[in-house]
C-alpha cells in the first residue's frame, strides 16, 4: 500500500544503534499535518514497541509506519523519495550500498565507519550524527534540489560504489598477488 505514495525510507534492526528514535523527533518537527511523504521504516529488533509508542505519542500514526522484516527491500528502494540513515555508528553501511544500487538519493548521518566513506562529499547528503538541527537544515537542502542536481548526486554516487563490488575487490586482490 506504500508503493504508489511518496515516501523517505530508513531500513534496519530496530536498536539504539540505529537511532530510530531521533530519526522519529526528527521527523514529527519537519512533517507535521503535512500528508506529502510518509516515512517507512523497515526492520525488527527489541526497540519496536518503544518507537511504536513513540509514533503513537506523537501522533504519527498516519505518516510513520514500523512494517517490520522484508525480504526484498530493493522494491522499496526503488519507489522511496529518499533512503536516511539516521545511525549513531555503521560497520561499514551494506545498507547505504544497496540504497544507491537502487538509484536512492542518500541523506545519512555522519556516524563512525561508512557513510562518510561511501558517500563523501558529492554522492549524497551528510548530517551531523545525532544532530536533529542539522538533520532538518539537510532535509531542507534536499528537498531544493532539482532534477539535475538529484541525477548529478545519483551519478556520482554509482561511481563512488563501484569500489565496493566483489568485481573491484577480486581485481585489487589480482593486483597484490601479482
Amino acid at each position: 500500500k506504500f508503493l504508489k505514495k511518496k515516501y523517505f525510507l530508513s531500513i534496519g534492526r530496530l536498536t539504539k544503534q540505529k537511532n530510530f528514535d531521533f530519526l522519529i523527533n526528527s521527523y514529527s518537527k519537519i512533517f507535521t499535518n503535512t500528508n506529502e511523504y510518509k516515512l517507512i521504516i523497515i526492520g525488527e529488533g527489541e526497540d519496536r514497541k518503544k518507537l511504536q509508542n513513540m509514533i503513537n505519542n506523537l501522533n504519527l500514526q498516519n505518516y510513520v509506519y514500523l512494517i517490520g522484516y522484508k525480504d526484498n527491500i530493493f522494491k522499496y528502494f526503488r519507489n522511496a523519495e529518499c533512503f536516511i540513515l539516521s545511525s549513531l555508528w555503521e560497520d561499514p553501511g551494506w545498507v547505504l550500498i544497496e540504497a544507491i544500487a537502487s538509484n536512492t538519493i542518500v541523506l545519512s548521518s555522519n556516524c563512525p565507519s561508512g557513510p562518510k566513506e561511501i558517500i563523501g562529499e558529492k554522492n549524497g547528503i551528510l548530517f551531523k550524527n545525532n544532530s536533529e538541527e542539522d538533520f532538518i537544515d539537510k532535509y531542507k537542502l534536499y528537498k531544493k534540489l532539482n532534477l539535475i542536481e538529484k541525477e548529478k548526486i545519483l551519478i556520482n554516487s554509482k561511481k563512488s560504489v563501484k569500489k565496493f563490488t566483489m568485481f573491484y575487490h577480486f581485481k585489487t586482490l589480482k593486483k597484490i598477488l601479482n
